[in-house]
């Protein structure tokens, strides 16, 4: 069985990494908070594939991520490497948006996931935000699927 991680940021709701927990079995994967564990050298090297997962923030992946990805552009660039995104609206649109991102740093053959989740940003939280319940079954469903076909 081939070395995986998840290196994720998530922390509002919650909504990305609850995702990911319900569509994988937990114990196939190494976890890294990015928010959490952010003095903790992470062994890219040790990995065939790994999973970079995250909110939408400001339209984009959480900026942590951003600078890890940054930083460790250069070791990704042999690995299978797959992005989760969830998104209060548009994740389509979002997922172009980090697919790019992911090839100007040279990562070429990334593959983005991407889905409706429960969002209380700024004026949304005045009328109980929007998407509730969201990412919902078939999102787990759909995920499961994407990383099946994928990894």
């Amino acid at each position: 069985m081939s070395k995986k991680a998840i290196i994720y940021t998530s922390y509002h709701h919650n909504n990305t990494v609850n995702l990911l927990k319900d569509a994988v079995n937990e114990l196939e994967y190494d976890w890294y908070n990015l928010l959490r564990d952010k003095d903790v050298k992470i062994p890219i090297n040790d990995y065939e594939t790994i999973i970079f997962a995250s909110g939408i923030y400001y339209s984009r992946m959480h900026k942590i991520m951003v600078r890890f990805l940054l930083e460790n552009k250069d070791e990704l660039e042999e690995k299978k490497v797959l992005a989760v995104i969830t998104a209060g609206k548009n994740p389509s649109g979002y997922a172009k948006r980090v697919k790019t991102h992911f090839r100007n740093l040279g990562i070429l053959n990334i593959h983005v996931f991407s889905c409706l989740a429960f969002d209380t940003y700024g004026p949304l939280k005045l009328i109980g935000g929007v998407n509730k319940g969201r990412p919902n079954k078939g999102d787990v469903s759909k995920l499961t699927s994407f990383l099946e076909e994928h990894i």
